[in-house]
């Protein structure tokens, strides 16, 4: 059985918002954005998960904000890579890639819950603007 994604016709729309949690949003495969979203969620965080080039241009346009992206095609969201907090993740990620982005970890697969959730953490709630 395929698993298919297809664009949302509405922009994402996050819950009101807790003091200590992320606005994340998850542009990765079907079981991966699951598996993220499962994670994220347990430890208070926000996740919508959306398809990789509908989010970048939700972004762009400012149709969404979110604290955080997660993903594995940074180069679709590198119009702003100077505005978006980024957590690249990839079994072998292109380390040139990340470094265009002002604030982005890159997390190998596979990797730990507590890895994930430190990173996450590390860029949801930096001092950088």
């Amino acid at each position: 059985m395929a698993i298919t994604s297809q664009p949302p016709t509405e922009p994402p729309v996050f819950a009101p918002r807790s003091p200590n949690c992320a606005r994340i949003l998850v542009a990765e495969d079907p079981f991966i954005s699951s598996f993220l979203r499962n994670v994220l969620q347990r430890h208070g965080h926000e996740v919508v998960i959306d398809e990789a080039t509908h989010a970048s241009e939700l972004l762009l346009h400012g149709d969404v904000a979110a604290d955080l992206v997660i993903t594995n095609q940074p180069d679709l969201f590198l119009d702003l890579a100077g505005r978006v907090r980024l957590l690249y993740i990839a079994a072998v990620p292109d380390i040139d890639l990340a470094s265009r982005f002002s604030r982005c970890r890159v997390l190998r697969k596979p990797f730990r819950n507590d890895d994930l959730l430190s990173a996450v953490e590390d860029l949801a709630h930096s001092d950088i603007p």
